[in-house]
């Protein structure tokens, strides 16, 4: 297997359905070289990762992918709110567990040769190598590092170290509609099998990795310990006020659902569509704009008579799946 390839298994590894619970123990690749103690080590310490805000692949990466990082690889995925502000602190010490204080430093995002789609804006100070971005508080999406006349792809922001070795990274993520809500915080959302999450319109995520380089070779970062994070971006959970109902046929009934964010705050300025599925009338409203309370409605009705079942789907706009409200024509 060739280093391109391998590289992006660091992508394609946060699309495979229910990883964890696979329990994947990859075999050693031909040429596979085993890692080695860091000199630098790089820890995301904010928001910290734990058993019940994040999926560890740690041991998906070993003997495999781990390789390409030190020794002391920890690979995670969290979850962000997409089109929302993220904001990311690692500390950084040497391998003997001294701060490494006052330096520059390095937070990559949309990593060389992740297929990362995701877009986003920083008012800090940024390296690309690469002339396919409006201006420098632009971050792009990597272009996999096989299309030279896009550019480079990974982004470096720059940060600075405090007393504490500490540094923070600010960014605004641009995507318009993202994964699906996750069930839970710490299970991984269900992407298509077998298609790597830069091809998945189910995924939507970028690779992060601090580092002491802004582009480091494979070699110097085999000499960087690291927190590597899958930030997936997702949509906005969206909840049917009334789930199921029994409504009298001739007459009309509003329906609502609610947007909030991962933090359980309502969401406001989305756009969401329907569609009707079954008996009764086609809804008035194709699509409506979540107001300040994250509310969006739309009204069905049925002809007199009508008997039968009726399928509202609402969606966020973009996104592939939705959540329907089931309304039950009765006489």
């Amino acid at each position: 297997m060739n280093k391109r390839l391998s590289r992006s298994i660091v992508a394609a590894v946060s699309s495979v359905v229910l990883l964890g619970a696979l329990a994947i123990q990859p075999a050693q690749a031909a040429g596979y070289v085993a890692p080695v103690n860091g000199s630098y080590v790089m820890r995301l310490v904010s928001p910290l990762p734990g058993s019940t805000n994040s999926v560890n692949l740690t041991a998906d990466a070993k003997g495999d992918w781990d390789q390409f990082y030190g020794k002391g690889l920890n690979a995670f995925i969290m979850y962000a709110d997409v089109k929302g502000d993220v904001s990311l602190t690692y500390k950084y010490t040497n391998a003997a567990g001294v701060a490494i204080t006052n330096a520059t430093v390095y937070l990559i995002v949309n990593k060389k040769y992740s297929c990362s789609k995701t877009t986003f804006s920083t008012t800090m100070g940024t390296n690309y190598p690469g002339s396919n971005r409006p201006n420098t508080s632009s971050i792009v999406r990597d272009w996999c590092g096989d299309q030279p006349q896009m550019g480079a792809g990974e982004t470096a922001i720059i940060g600075r170290t405090d007393s504490f070795g500490k540094a923070t990274y600010t960014m605004k993520n641009w995507n318009l509609t993202g994964e699906q809500f996750p069930s839970a915080i710490n299970k991984m959302n269900q992407y298509s099998k077998g298609i790597p999450c830069g091809d998945d319109t189910m995924c939507l995520q970028t690779t992060l990795a601090p580092s002491m380089s802004a582009h480091p070779s494979e070699a110097a970062e085999r000499g960087e310990d690291k927190d590597l994070l899958f930030l997936h971006f997702v949509n906005p959970k969206l909840t049917a006020l009334n789930p199921t109902q029994k409504v009298k046929a001739g007459t009309s009934k509003k329906l609502s659902f609610k947007l909030t964010n991962l933090a359980g705050a309502v969401v406001k300025g989305t756009t969401v569509t329907f569609e009707s599925f079954g008996e009764g009338n086609d809804v008035d409203e194709w699509s409506e704009i979540s107001d300040k309370d994250g509310l969006v409605s739309t009204t069905v009705t049925a002809p007199k008579g009508t008997l039968g079942l009726q399928v509202i789907r609402a969606k966020v706009y973009g996104a592939n799946k939705g959540t329907d409200a089931k309304v039950y024509w009765i006489k």
